[in-house]
């Protein structure tokens, strides 16, 4: 004879649980592994063309993040992470453009990551 135990989540269990402070360093954790991925693949200039060669790869931060969902209706702080880069080309190497070509750090970065987790 087995027995098969049968799990009921509660809704305001798990966000109160989401909105703890312990939360903070699992999140932190993540966006570290993709900080350290988009950097390894970051472009690094020419010192002969570029006037600040490897600015791009040296601007990455991890910030704590307190979001504001809403659920139901109201309100709810979740715990979490952002990684920013704050060279003021970023966007055009995310994106590309006519003199920038496209890198996508961020983009592989994220694949790389969710490979790694088998995702």
């Amino acid at each position: 004879m087995s027995y098969r135990s049968k799990y009921t989540g509660r809704y305001s269990g798990i966000g109160s649980m989401l909105s703890k402070p312990w939360l903070h360093r699992p999140c932190r954790d993540a966006a570290l592994k993709i900080m350290e991925a988009a950097q390894s693949v970051s472009p690094i200039g020419d010192p002969e063309e570029d006037r600040h060669p490897g600015l791009y790869k040296a601007s990455f931060w991890v910030v704590p993040l307190n979001a504001n969902v809403p659920f139901r209706g109201k309100p709810r702080i979740r715990s979490g992470a952002r990684v920013m880069n704050t060279a003021p080309h970023a966007w055009r190497v995310e994106k590309g453009d006519g003199r920038v070509p496209r890198y996508a750090p961020f983009e592989k970065a994220i694949d790389a990551v969710k490979a790694g987790f088998g995702g």
